[in-house]
Formats: structure tokens, sequence, C-alpha cells
């Protein structure tokens, strides 16, 4: 079992102690942004809603193969971004948006990109974009609305996952790639599910990480109280662009991410400090992220159904049977847990493995020894 050393950046926070199996490192990456659905043609959502335009950040590592056979597409977590991997140069760092310095100058999975590493970019031509609604440089709340000049805010239309995985289908197309194996984990994960049942051609392999076919009952109630937390908050009811709200969102939230086991570990004899922790990981939050795209996204992830029009989830998971996947489940995971992936995996007639840690949800991000031991007997 792996120990968190230091609480510093990521999609939850986590760093480990152990480095990556090689110590080597990709060169500093470099951000871009694609107009992907320009204003000759707007993106309709799946709601009904409308956008103008459509613009995903992204960034790449490595080269796509002249056969253009060795994609893979990483979809983030909730409030991941496009940094997969590598560490910023100076010159790049500066030139960020104030939240996507507040994420940091390494990337969320630095651990499993690079050379001799399980996302060997000299092996794979390795993409990563923030999701649509997001607010780390793809369309969202924080956009400028081309209509008006102004911010969309709270005027951003309701996105599904459905219709994040069509903004990335889009990007592979920006990118000349047919075909690609999908990685993703929690949310990530729920939508390379959705990639996968609506563009099945594209699929080489899919992984699943610590995801659902169906976003249900359970999950969404953690959902729904980190947003009341935020709603409710009589500062974002008076427009404040940083509710404390939005911290409290986030603690309610880190609640689902761990477990009792690590807690316990770590501040068994202090207990006072997992409280502290919480706080601090709020007050951290509030420097990085935007609670209408917590909103936004939020409610995208309670859309989550596979069986949605697919005749329910049963049906619509043997739809995966010609494709290679694997689901990977947590053995402590709270929020979605092993049982559900399990049998997700069972329906898709997919491999299961399991990752084995007190950290609960978040050790997809933390056990990644696990993580890329599991991979590689999956991906080559």
């Amino acid at each position: 079992m792996s120990e968190i050393a230091l609480e510093a950046w990521g999609e939850h926070e986590a760093l480990l102690l152990k480095p990556p199996r090689s110590p080597l490192s990709i060169p500093p990456p470099k951000p871009r942004t694609a107009v992907l659905f320009p204003r000759r043609e707007g993106f309709y959502t799946e709601l009904g809603g409308y956008l103008p335009e459509v613009r995903l950040r992204f960034e790449t590592y490595g080269t796509l193969s002249r056969r253009r056979d060795n994609a893979v597409l990483v979809f983030h977590a909730l409030t991941g971004s496009a940094h997969l991997a590598g560490t910023y140069d100076e010159e790049t760092f500066k030139g960020l948006s104030p939240l996507e310095k507040a994420f940091g100058k390494e990337g969320w999975w630095d651990s499993l990109v690079g050379p001799g590493r399980i996302l060997d970019p000299a092996l794979y031509y390795v993409v990563s974009a923030n999701h649509l609604g997001s607010c780390y440089g793809s369309t969202g709340p924080l956009s400028l609305d081309p209509r008006t000049g102004r911010p969309y805010g709270k005027a951003f239309p309701p996105l599904t996952l459905r219709d994040l995985a069509r903004a990335q289908a889009r990007l592979l197309d920006h990118l000349g790639v047919e075909k690609a194996t999908l990685i993703g984990g929690s949310l990530g994960g729920m939508v390379a599910l959705e990639f996968a049942l609506m563009y099945p051609e594209r699929v080489k392999k899919l992984v699943v990480l610590a995801a659902p076919a169906r976003h249900g009952p359970w999950a969404r109630a953690f959902n729904h109280l980190s947003r009341q937390a935020i709603l409710q908050d009589p500062e974002y009811q008076k427009g404040n662009p940083v509710p404390r709200g939005l911290a409290l969102a986030r603690g309610i939230a880190m609640m689902s991410y761990r477990a009792p086991e690590g807690f316990e570990a770590r501040w068994g004899g202090e207990p006072e400090l997992g409280e502290t922790y919480l706080d601090y990981q709020g007050e951290k939050f509030l420097r990085r992220f935007h609670a209408e795209s917590y909103l936004v996204l939020s409610r995208a992830m309670d859309t989550h159904d596979v069986g949605r029009g697919r005749g329910g989830v049963e049906e619509a998971l043997k739809r995966l049977r010609a494709i290679p996947s694997l689901f990977v489940g947590i053995d402590t995971d709270l929020l979605y847990p092993a049982w559900e992936v399990r049998q997700a995996a069972r329906l898709a007639g997919a491999r299961y493995r399991e990752i084995k840690s007190p950290h609960g949800h978040d050790a997809f991000l933390i056990e990644t020894d696990q993580v890329e031991e599991i991979l590689e007997g999956f991906l080559p």
C-alpha cells in the first residue's frame, strides 16, 4: 500500500511518495486550444441548449504513427484538466490562466506518462483534453458568449456526458485520429463509456477506472449536497464568483473520494486533523476551480445512464462485447463501489481487475503502481 507524503495538486490533490518506475520525464508540454465547432456550425446540446462555438483545451504527448493506430485518449475526472503529464516550463506557465496556474505545473497523472512508463510517448500518441463545461481553457461558463461578449455564467446550457463525448470525438477528427484506445477514471470513465457506445468503430480498446454504467442514487446524493452548498450560499446568490459554499462543496465531495481506512491510518491519533484536512482542501479549491463549472459538470454526471435510449443498462453494455475492454474497481470505493464496476464489466463481457487500497475512490490516482501493473497486462 502507498502512503501519501504530500497533498499537492491534481484532481483530488494526491501525490505519492514513491517515484515512478522510470525516472525519465517528458519534455515540458505545450497546451493548445482548438475551435472544434465554429460559429458557422455551432453546437446543439442533447438537452436542447445551444453554444455558438466550442473550443477544447488539450495537450498531446508523442507522435501519431503513419498508420494512425497508436492514439490513446485519456479522459479526466470532475475537476481535472488537460494537463495530464509533464511539468510546464516558466514561459508556458506564465501564459496560463489564473485557474490553470492554480492547478499547478505538474500533470495530474504524470507518473504514468513518460519514457519507460505505461503510456510511453515513444509508443503512443497520448491525447488529453479539458472537458466541455470545465474552467481550464475549454468552452464553459467562464468563456465569453460570442453573441454578447460577456461570460456565459449561469446562462451556460446544461450538458450531458454524451455532449462531452461528442466534443472529444470532434477533437480526434481535428487531430487526424480515426481510432483510439480510451482510458478514463471516475467522470472520465463515464465519458469513455459513452464515447465507446456512441462511436464503437472509433475505439480500439476501452479502460474504465472507478466508474459505473449509471450514476445511481447514492452518487447523485453526494452531488446534490455539494451543489446545495453552493446554491444556498448567499454569496453565490449575490453573484460572488468565488462563493464560500464552493469550499464546503469540495469538502462534501472529498468525503466520497476517500475512505474510513485512510482517515484512520492518517489521523487516528489526532482525529481533528481530518477536519483540518477537509478545510484545507476547500480553501485550495476556491483558488483553482469555478462554481458554475462545478454545477454544470456535476449535473452532467447525474445524467449518466448508458441504458438511456438504448434499451436499458444490460442491453447497452452488451454492445461493448466487440471491443476489448477492461474495468477497474477499487475495494474501498464508497462513491462507486467495486461491485458496481464488477457488474458492469460482467455485462460488457470485459476483463475486471481491482485496486487494493485504503484510500477509497481516489486510489486510481494515488495507487499508480497498481494502475500501471493492471494496464501492462492489457494495453500492448
